[in-house]
């Protein structure tokens, strides 16, 4: 992280410290000591320290994405949020019609290429539930409280590779829109094996 992202995930922290710990462990059943709020991203361990607000996650320090998302996230416990049940596309939370498979994300995409084996053993190692609609279709706990439906489809001769993620009608009960691309942004990038947050 650097300059603006640096900014905006230390606010985020601060802020989340001026929320009500033991109202978000209550709603949310999470694991908890007087020192650390514990859950798992993507199926891994992870902690958030209740003085500082530092997440680690695999002894490391949660990167700005995932970081940023949780702490929307656990802010909501207030509203009492629910989740639907109920699919849908990034457009119908009223966002716009950017592609997930943007250029840029091409040649990546490209280069999963008949790993269909190895990406399906990945979600299924987060957790995930398999669905259709798609070469790999998971149903991952992003956070143990909060799934998004990750689809990829391969490339051919006709259509290039693209992935998309779907979410719960309810999510703008649980964080922003803008949130939904800091979910997304982290877990695409686990998706195509990157260790980077964004």
């Amino acid at each position: 992280m650097a300059g603006n992202y640096d900014q905006l995930y230390d606010q985020s922290r601060k802020l989340f410290l001026t929320y009500d710990q033991a109202e978000m462990i209550r709603y949310f059943r999470l694991d908890h000591d007087e020192h650390a709020i514990c859950f798992h991203i993507l199926g891994q361990e992870a902690r958030l320290d209740r003085e500082t607000g530092v997440i680690t996650c695999g002894g490391e320090t949660a990167g700005f994405n995932e970081a940023c998302a949780l702490y929307d996230i656990l802010s909501r416990a207030k509203d009492k949020p629910l989740l639907s049940g109920r699919w849908v596309s990034i457009v119908a939370l009223g966002g716009n019609t950017a592609s997930y498979h943007a250029e840029k994300l091409l040649p990546e995409l490209a280069a999963l290429e008949g790993r269909i084996p190895e990406l399906r053993e990945r979600c299924r190692r987060w957790g995930g539930t398999e669905q259709r609609q798609g070469d790999v279709s998971f149903i991952v706990p992003l956070f143990d409280f909060f799934p998004v439906w990750l689809q990829y489809w391969e490339g051919d001769e006709e259509f290039p590779a693209r992935i998309n993620c779907l979410w719960d009608a309810s999510t703008l009960d649980f964080m922003y829109y803008e949130t939904t691309w800091y979910a997304r942004g982290f877990l695409v990038n686990r998706f195509l094996g990157r260790k980077g947050s964004r």
